[in-house]
């Protein structure tokens, strides 16, 4: 067992696994926000085992590309050690494999596409990191889902991986919003940081020295949603 899972099981013999990882991802993504005003989010004293945790995961990140394109290592905790089988199946919670993720991005986007891409029940943003790999870090990435953990995740595989784009916790049959991150607006603008806002769902769609058109995006789930665009 590696450090980042002794110090994740440690944690989870005093509270409920599901609510360590969310908050966990809570502190990631609070001590990388731009905006001036933090969540104010109680840890109840976690913090230095959440940011032991962090330079864990970024250890192992580091080390996993160096070998492969990307890497979805938050995606697979949750998926093994944290999901009960029960809440998968209730949520219809399974992660698209790295394989199938590779396959449908390489039938939409190639290494000259440019524009934007969305995945409409983006889970941890599997396809979307494949997405961008592809396209050699020129689409920026869109991602919708209604588990907000999985939305979480999505958001950190966004920041560690260098991704401009933005994560909607929303219903996308609906309609109904409930968050949005934006995520390394400025990191080729000025900021040679990774980086997250907590944004508007309008403000989710717009990033410096781009403009965004509804008809110019590719989606990667069309299956999932009733969105018919074309790539620019």
């Amino acid at each position: 067992m590696n450090k980042f899972n002794k110090i994740f099981e440690n944690l989870a013999r005093v509270n409920d696994r599901s609510i360590i990882w969310s908050n966990w991802l809570d502190y990631c993504i609070n001590i990388n926000l731009m905006n001036t005003s933090k969540t104010d989010q109680d840890f109840h004293g976690n913090e230095e085992a959440y940011l032991d945790m962090f330079g864990e995961w970024l250890l192992q990140l580091e080390n996993d590309l160096e070998e492969q394109s990307y890497s979805d290592r938050l995606g697979l905790f949750y998926e093994e050690l944290v999901t009960s089988h029960v809440k998968s199946k209730n949520l219809g919670q399974f992660y698209t494999p790295d394989d199938v993720s590779i396959l449908m991005t390489k039938l939409c986007v190639d290494g000259d596409s440019t524009g934007f891409v969305n995945d409409c029940a983006c889970g941890s943003a599997r396809m979307l990191l494949s997405a961008h790999v592809e396209s050699k870090g020129n689409l920026i990435c869109f991602g919708q889902d209604l588990d907000e953990v999985s939305c979480k995740m999505a958001v950190l595989n966004f920041y560690s991986h260098g991704v401009r784009g933005s994560i909607l916790h929303q219903n996308t049959l609906t309609g109904e919003f409930y968050r949005a991150w934006r995520v390394n607006n400025y990191l080729y603008h000025g900021l040679p940081i990774p980086h997250i806002e907590l944004v508007s769902e309008a403000e989710a769609y717009n990033f410096i020295g781009v403009s965004r058109n509804k008809n110019d995006i590719v989606e990667l789930n069309p299956t999932k949603s009733s969105v018919q665009s074309t790539l620019i």
